[in-house]
């Protein structure tokens, strides 16, 4: 997180301010005591992102007084994008807050808010990857509390360094492993139970197997007593086959009879087709001349038509490239147009091109005179910039003698009415009040004198500094008037400018563009010759093609006698083929009309030697009826003994799924004494203790380099993770300070105020540090708030060049002091100076 702006309306003591941080990257904050740096700096942004963070203060006591709103808006940068909190508290009626989270994204504010405070609120923390605490601790070293992580115990140091390293992690892993094992635990209890009723239920296997078995055996019983019956069936059944053998021969015969009479009707059918063949090939060998001249004449047109249709695709040939033509004609008028309106442009251009060269003369004229002023601009600025501050000192310098004249001059005021006590009170010369008062009057001369020589030099040498920096700059000459209308006019004259330059080439492209508009009128000529060709072209062919539609209808008609033509020899072969065929027809016919007599004969013979057939038919069914009612109680017999098996199946399935539960259950216990080991492992003794023991060399590494600046090397730290148990063998867990000189390790309680202060500043810039180096959390911002005031000259100059040794480590440093040459050790100052009431911050 990198802040970039601040933006305060009425909280605590600040009525307005609005402090850019964006240019800003190590600095001094200076004002007088109350003017609201430490409420800008420290608490308004963790207000601003968390909301009620000073302990025993309620919101309402954060709004300025005679106010009723207040708001904080603070803008910063985080992974690369840039958010803004804007969080408001109102005092009227029962009061209302509102926090607002926002992104800018592509130059504008789009908001990330949920819809309640706290959801909010959570949202921010999930974002920052911090809560206020570890913010505070990793961001900021309050005043006062330096010693917030080093004066802590063992145990709170462990759990701040927690929170900076991101352990807060494994808690929660640490639940979602319980709660896993848990689940985990519960499959294998289930499983437990189903492989006990599993193995009631297989208890009675061996009972069912035993009945299985009486059951085949009397189905086998049943099965020899229905083969005997079906052995005689089978007897009945072929006496029966033999009997049905003759019946469906003189059943056949009946067919037979029947489609030998169907096959004659068939051929006297054929025969009278015959006849009506041989009466068509008669007509077509009477008409033979007539069809053969019909058929020449058909010649004659085709090869007229051939020789007409071979023209046809010319004619489509010519109106294709006829279309082309006018379409890259009409294409040529249209680029033609184009051309020749950019060169009437071009040259309009061109006409101008004298006034454009005085413009863009001027143009650089007024440029060099704008370089000129704002060069004068920055030093006036400068000199500004300088006579603000000597005012600032004068104004002050000022307070400071106006308040002791006073001072004198009532202390002069009291002296003189008790000098005109003396002579009104009447009291003798040996009075205490009377001896007091003259001893007062005797410090009139001296007090008076100290007035009238009241040194004021400093005030004059401050107003002389004033004047000759005044008179430098009005000896600049700077014109502001004249600096703005001459940047105007270069403004103005940029356009021109730009547009002459332009010109170099604009008489060339003018040439080219005639040249381009006299090819394309060349090729718009030769265009228009060749289209009025094709044109004649295609109407020759027209015409041509004109008698093309009569000679089809003639083909047309014609085509009938071509076909009788290839006729005329199949006619004279169908009139012999029929001739022939209906000798043949005729005799077949009586033929057969003698097979089905003699077929009549046999069908009378096969009737006599069937009449048995009705009574070994009944025999036959009533001895199938016996064997049906024999395989209904095998069927029955059939099912008993497939329930047993469906029973003895379901015992094999319920054995099969009691082998798989307990090959199951041997992994799932694996995996949940796993998880046994990972709830031991993410707990406070397991891997967040392995971090914490693995960054304690950083931490000593980046606290030891801060420290030997600070102290010239004299002392370092050294953190103890661990110690021996008082009461019993072993180690527990601890993060105890241990700091060394050039004598002797001890504990950092025992150390010096002073040194204390740049132990505790060497390990909060570590901690910052660490806190910074981690992904998803970065706070690349360090605030103190007056630490220096216990130190000396030399280990304020030694700390001072710590913080900004350590300075290049964050993207923003700020420094809260009241002590001058603390703020004079900084190039950047931001100073919160009164006005209006309000607060003023300048940021220089």
């Amino acid at each position: 997180m990198i802040p970039i702006r601040l933006i305060i309306n009425n909280f605590r003591a600040i009525e307005h301010a609005d402090i850019d941080l964006s240019a800003v990257s190590l600095a001094a904050i200076a004002g007088r005591n109350g003017a609201g740096k430490s409420s800008a700096f420290t608490l308004s942004p963790r207000f601003s992102l968390f909301g009620d963070v000073i302990s025993g203060i309620s919101l309402d006591d954060l709004v300025r007084k005679g106010s009723t709103e207040m708001s904080v808006e603070f803008h910063f940068e985080h992974q690369g994008s840039v958010y803004r909190t804007i969080r408001t508290r109102s005092t009227k009626g029962k009061g209302k807050s509102t926090l607002e989270l926002q992104q800018r994204v592509n130059g504008q504010w789009e908001s990330r808010s949920a819809e309640k405070i706290v959801d909010t609120e959570a949202v921010i923390r999930n974002l920052l990857n911090l809560d206020d605490g570890t913010f505070t601790a990793s961001s900021m070293i309050l005043q006062g509390q330096a010693n917030a992580f080093t004066g802590a115990t063992a145990g709170m140091r462990k759990e701040i360094l927690s929170q900076i390293l991101g352990l807060n992690i494994y808690p929660e892993l640490q639940e979602r492993a319980r709660q896993k094992a848990g689940l985990l635990n519960i499959e294998i209890e289930k499983a437990k139970d189903k492989i006990r009723t599993l193995d009631d239920r297989l208890a009675g296997r061996a009972v069912k197997d035993n009945e299985l078995q009486d059951l085949l055996q009397k189905n086998s019983e049943l099965l020899a007593a229905i083969d005997k019956d079906e052995q005689a069936t089978k007897a009945l059944e072929a006496q029966l086959a033999l009997l049905n053998t003759k019946l469906s021969r003189a059943q056949q015969i009946g067919r037979e009879i029947v489609a030998i009479e169907g096959e004659v009707d068939a051929l006297r059918q054929e025969r009278v087709e015959h006849g009506g063949r041989l009466e068509r090939a008669e007509k077509i060998l009477a008409n033979e001349a007539l069809i053969l001249s019909k058929s020449a004449e058909l010649e004659q047109i085709r090869g007229e038509l051939a020789s007409l249709e071979s023209m046809k695709p010319n004619s489509d040939r010519l109106r294709t490239d006829l279309d082309a033509m006018l379409v890259d004609l009409q294409k040529l008028d249209e680029e033609l147009f184009q051309i020749e309106k950019k060169s009437f442009e071009t040259a309009l251009q061109l006409a101008g091109r004298e006034e454009l060269r005085q413009r863009a003369e001027e143009h650089e004229q007024q440029s060099l005179r704008l370089r000129n002023f704002e060069i004068k601009a920055e030093a006036w600025n400068a000199l500004e910039m300088e006579i603000h501050s000597l005012e600032s000192r004068q104004d002050r310098e000022f307070v400071r003698v106006e308040a002791e004249e006073r001072r004198l001059k009532e202390r002069i005021a009291a002296l003189e009415q008790q000098e005109a006590h003396i002579h009104d009170s009447g009291c003798l010369p040996t009075c205490k009040f009377q001896q007091a008062a003259a001893a007062a009057v005797a410090e009139l001369p001296l007090l008076r004198k100290q007035l009238a020589e009241h040194d004021r030099s400093v005030l004059a040498a401050l107003a002389l500094t004033i004047a000759e920096k005044q008179t430098e700059q009005q000896g600049l000459g700077y014109d502001f008037a004249a600096h703005r209308d001459c940047k105007r006019s270069v403004d103005d004259l940029r356009e021109a400018a730009t547009a002459f330059a332009q010109f170099s080439g604009k008489d060339e492209l003018l040439q080219q563009l005639e040249q381009q508009a006299a090819e394309k009128k060349a090729r718009k000529t030769a265009g228009e010759a060749r289209r009025d060709d094709l044109k004649r072209q295609l109407a020759d062919l027209v015409q041509a093609l004109e008698p093309l539609p009569e000679l089809r209808r003639k083909a047309e008609d014609l085509q009938r006698y071509a076909r009788l033509k290839d006729e005329i020899g199949a006619a004279r072969v169908a009139a012999d083929n029929a001739n022939e065929r209906m000798f043949a027809i005729d005799a077949t016919i009586t033929a057969k009309q003698s097979r089905r007599d003699e077929l009549a004969l046999e069908q009378s013979a096969l009737e006599v030697e069937t009449l048995d057939h009705a009574a070994i038919s009944e025999r036959l069914a009533n001895l199938q009826t016996v064997i049906a009612a024999a395989r209904r109680q095998l069927a029955a017999m059939g099912e008993q003994i497939g329930g047993m098996k469906a029973i003895l199946a379901a015992l094999d399935a319920d054995q099969q799924e009691r082998d798989r539960l307990a090959a199951d259950l041997e992994p799932k216990v694996l995996r949940w004494t796993r998880y046994q080991t990972l709830i031991k492992a993410f707990g406070r003794d397991g891997i967040p203790a392995l971090i914490i023991e693995n960054a304690v060399p950083q931490l000593e590494r980046i606290a030891n380099e801060i420290l030997g600046q600070m102290s010239k090397g004299k002392h370092y730290v050294r953190f103890e993770t661990q110690k021996e148990l008082k009461t019993r063998a072993g180690l527990s867990e601890t993060l105890d300070i241990m700091v060394g000189d050039w004598t002797a390790e001890r504990p950092y309680e025992t150390f010096s105020g002073g040194e204390q202060l740049r132990i505790d500043y060497a390990i909060r810039f570590a901690l910052a540090e660490l806190l910074a180096q981690r992904a998803g959390s970065k706070v690349e911002w360090l605030t103190i708030d007056e630490g220096l005031g216990s130190q000396d000259a030399e280990h304020r100059a030694l700390v001072l060049d710590s913080i900004k040794s350590v300075a290049n480590r964050f993207k923003r440093v700020l420094v809260i002091t009241h002590i001058e040459d603390a703020q004079a050790a900084f190039d950047q100052v931001i100073r919160f100076d009164n006005a209006d009431g309000g607060v003023e911050v300048c940021v220089a």
